[in-house]
């Protein structure tokens, strides 16, 4: 629909003996469009919209008590209740558009903020970062975030996968980066530090993510499932890792065959140049500045766990079980074939 404006120019170009051709390849319009506004003596407008059936008292208060006891209670339920029981005869088009002003809106649930003091809390999380150059080639880059829940400092430690051994390492380092372990560290359900749920749908730690939390000296919790909030700081920072930490990466000149490591070194640079000089909107404090005061009260990564921790390896391979035997610390042990006992039983 061409505005009153475009009619009147249209119009009066037309008296002035414009043709319609002319009309339309001046207005980029289709020529039927351009020969009906010219002509026209009033400005074109859209027919009125039908309005939607009207409702007897007894078919709106069925409706409206159908509706408080089932908000989302479908129009072609109600139509055939209504046609059934009530004589309705409307379209479903027409009832659609007025159930739409008589169904009760959702108000959406408050977002509850909780902020912990200083030393109390980090949340933890993996995120996917993509595919990035590794090497002479390319791989998918995986982010271990962690997060103090006060001065909302992060640590970042990237890897090529989310296996459990590659996630207690990567939750020590951001540890020892963030300058200490706080009185708790919140995690999701990840299976990579849960063994399972009881009953009463508790988490089961890993016997090795509860042996790496006492060393650290925090206290492991796992949040709700499928409650997202409960760790909305670590969540809020894995979206800004994919909206600004990337994006800024993508900008810098990566080494010719870049490595984990260098990856780990622009993310230290990322929160060191852009997160810890900001001011934070929720707690109106520089993010730096909170950081510096909250140090003191975490309790420092030990040199022999961070030297322990990077001995943690991956399981081994099936192929792999079973080739030779493990020996045990101070003993030596003799690889022997079968064939030797196949002797003595004789």
């Amino acid at each position: 629909m061409q505005s009153e404006e475009t009619w009147m120019e249209l119009h009066v170009l037309h008296d002035h003996g414009w043709s319609i051709a002319a009309l339309a390849r001046e207005f980029g319009l289709d020529w039927r469009t351009a020969r009906r506004y010219a002509r026209a003596g009033k400005p074109p407008r859209y027919r009125p919209r039908t309005c939607p059936a009207e409702l007897t008292a007894a078919q709106l208060a069925h409706i409206e008590r159908r509706l408080a006891g089932c908000p989302n209670l479908r129009v072609t339920v109600l139509i055939r209740e209504l046609a059934a029981d009530y004589g309705y005869t409307g379209s479903y088009t027409s009832l659609r558009r007025r159930i739409v002003t008589l169904r009760p809106r959702e108000d959406a649930e408050p977002v509850i903020r909780f902020e912990t003091a200083p030393g109390v809390q980090t949340q933890g999380d993996w995120t996917d970062c993509g595919i990035w150059p590794l090497g002479q080639g390319s791989a998918s880059l995986y982010a271990w975030v962690s997060i103090l829940g006060y001065s909302r400092m992060p640590a970042i430690r990237f890897a090529l996968d989310k296996t459990r051994p590659t996630t207690l390492r990567a939750i020590v380092r951001t540890i020892d980066d963030l300058g200490g372990a706080t009185a708790e560290f919140l995690t999701d359900r990840d299976t990579a530090l849960m063994a399972g749920s009881r009953a009463d749908g508790s988490a089961i730690l890993s016997f090795e993510w509860a042996d790496v939390a006492a060393n650290l000296g925090t206290r492991p919790r796992a949040c709700r499932p499928y409650r997202a909030k409960t760790k909305g700081k670590v969540e809020r920072l894995n979206r800004e890792l994919k909206e600004d930490l990337l994006a800024w990466l993508s900008g810098q000149v990566l080494p010719t065959h870049p490595s984990v490591a260098d990856y780990d070194a622009f993310a230290d640079r990322w929160r060191n140049e852009v997160v810890a000089v900001r001011r934070h909107r929720t707690t109106k404090k520089i993010v730096g500045e909170a950081w510096a005061a909250e140090k003191p009260l975490l309790t420092p990564v030990s040199r022999r766990l961070l030297a322990s921790v990077e001995g943690i390896s991956a399981l081994p391979s099936p192929a792999s079980v079973g080739s030779r035997p493990r020996p045990i610390n101070g003993e030596a042990v003799e690889v022997r074939p079968l064939a030797i006992y196949a002797e003595l039983a004789r």
